[in-house]
């Protein structure tokens, strides 16, 4: 699997949390059953497994038509906010002055990955095999500056440096990349070799 730069900030005294969903090289093609006419919409798609907050594509819904996805509009794919079982709600959308919905229609997305049994670790570096700044894992007990939490029912891996750790930081930049580990032991990167960058805090 091919891993995305992901560029992230971190700021003097402030606690970082940042999560990665992961997902596999596959797409999910679910049949709506139902939606409703409000604010925000809810769609019935039974026993639909989408973790709360994953990504999703709306297409081939005749009516109404505007809540099929452009995938080069400013939102190419919605936030699912998992109901329960069998309903997720897009809070973006409001359908209240749309034609009442009739029948068909997908919902797709990216197959999450099953991260049982997974960990993972992760450096920043003054630069590419320079010294180490900053290390993460999840596990801890090895010590890291930051623990990465594996959430399976999220399919994310979480990082999280307290407001302690950050405060002491007194270097401005550098690059990081982050791997999982599978339970049998292989190694794919999350993110590939991406930058770093400290902000100071004004409060």
């Amino acid at each position: 699997m091919g891993a995305p730069v992901v560029d992230i900030t971190l700021i003097k005294g402030k606690t970082f949390e940042f999560a990665y969903r992961y997902a596999a090289n596959e797409l999910i093609y679910l049949q709506i059953e139902a939606m409703t006419s409000v604010a925000p919409v809810r769609l019935k798609i039974t026993g639909h497994s989408i973790p709360d907050g994953w990504p999703i594509r709306v297409a081939c819904v005749k009516s109404p038509e505007e809540l099929n996805n452009n995938p080069n509009g400013d939102e190419p794919y919605y936030f699912a906010k998992v109901v329960d079982a069998d309903t997720i709600e897009l809070n973006s959308v409001n359908a209240t002055c749309w034609k009442p919905y009739t029948i068909g229609g997908l919902v797709v997305l990216s197959k999450p990955v099953d991260m049982t049994g997974y960990s993972a670790r992760m450096a920043i570096k003054d630069r590419v095999g320079g010294d180490v700044l900053l290390k993460l894992d999840s596990d801890p007990t090895t010590t890291p500056d930051g623990l990465i939490v594996i959430d399976t029912a999220l399919s994310a891996f979480v990082l999280k440096l307290s407001a302690t750790v950050t405060e002491a930081l007194t270097w401005r930049s550098g690059v990081y990349d982050l791997e999982a580990i599978t339970p049998i032991g292989e190694v794919y990167p999350i993110a590939a070799v991406s930058s770093v960058t400290v902000q100071a805090e004004v409060t």
